[in-house]
């Protein structure tokens, strides 16, 4: 009987001392974890018309390179800088435009956002669910020569406004090294823009374009 009073008492520390090491593992207030990895743009869209009743434009999707930054204020809570190297899209015509190569544009996601993370998962699981603000630049807009021989002349330009709107996330690391962990998240991000199509020096038509992307991204992530 003392024996197995004493097996049960050195079981019970045994799993006290896990748990603790478990619980001493997570990420902690101080730490920085950066993510890096493939992430695509998915764009939930939609648009003003172009020149009738019945037509409007479409972005199309794209990948690219996505990377983060998050410091750790507490164990909980964290704030994360998400950038990513420029993603170029497709813009094109549809109803009565369908068909139609509108032209193309790249842009640069920068978002800010306040993550927390629940107490769940030990280190070998992580969750966190973030709300920040998005900032979007649009830049070297390029009109399609099909759009240019519609409208019967080579002086067409493309201007997209930048934009600023609210960003949603849920993600989570899960453990594969000391410090390494394979990284999944997902962001609904809030972007509008205005499109001006600029035809011999004089704006044509301004197109008002929810783009209103859902992103994902899988990669790694560094903790230290």
């Amino acid at each position: 009987m003392v024996n197995m009073k004493k097996s049960l008492t050195a079981l019970v520390v045994g799993v006290a001392l896990a748990a603790g090491s478990i619980q001493a593992l997570a990420h902690k207030e101080g730490d920085f974890i950066l993510r890096v990895g493939a992430a695509h743009v998915n764009p939930n869209d939609e648009s003003s018309n172009v020149l009738g009743t019945d037509d409007g434009v479409t972005v199309d999707s794209a990948t690219g390179l996505g990377f983060s930054g998050t410091w750790m204020l507490t164990d909980n809570w964290g704030f994360e800088v998400l950038a990513a190297l420029p993603f170029e899209h497709d813009i094109d015509g549809n109803g009565s435009l369908s068909g139609l190569p509108i032209g193309s544009t790249k842009h640069l996601p920068p978002t800010a956002s306040f993550q927390y993370y629940p107490d769940v998962g030990g280190d070998s699981f992580h969750p966190y669910f973030g709300l920040g603000v998005n900032y979007t630049y649009f830049f070297d807009e390029e009109v399609s020569p099909e759009l240019k021989a519609a409208l019967g002349t080579n002086d067409v330009e493309l201007s997209l406004d930048s934009s600023i709107g609210i960003a949603g996330q849920i993600g989570a690391d899960w453990k594969i090294g000391d410090n390494w962990f394979i990284n999944t998240g997902v962001w609904y991000v809030d972007i509008n823009t205005d499109a001006d199509v600029i035809v011999n020096g004089a704006t044509a038509t301004t197109v008002d374009v929810d783009i209103d992307p859902w992103v994902a991204m899988v990669g790694f992530a560094w903790r230290f």
